[in-house]
């Protein structure tokens, strides 16, 4: 994900959330939402922080992957040449 579609995402789920609490009558008062928004955005980046590791981890097994097949692939090439 982009940092554009992460903060995107973001805005999504604040006004989802926002629209929820409104209409479940969770949002009374200026408190109940502070903390109803505080709550989203640590979750938010939790799960943002983890999947973005999930990542890139994923990322370098496949570039590690690649690396290894490509070689691989370049010496069963040169021995055909042969």
């Amino acid at each position: 994900m982009t940092k554009v579609s992460v903060v995107f995402y973001y805005w999504i789920l604040v006004v989802a959330v926002l629209l929820f609490s409104k209409t479940a009558g969770l949002a009374e008062n200026n408190a109940a939402v502070i903390k109803i928004l505080i709550v989203v955005t640590i979750l938010y980046i939790g799960i943002a922080m983890i999947s973005r590791s999930k990542g890139k981890a994923l990322e370098e097994k496949r570039a590690k992957d690649g690396q290894n097949s490509n070689s691989d692939s370049t010496v069963n090439r040169r021995k055909k040449k042969k």
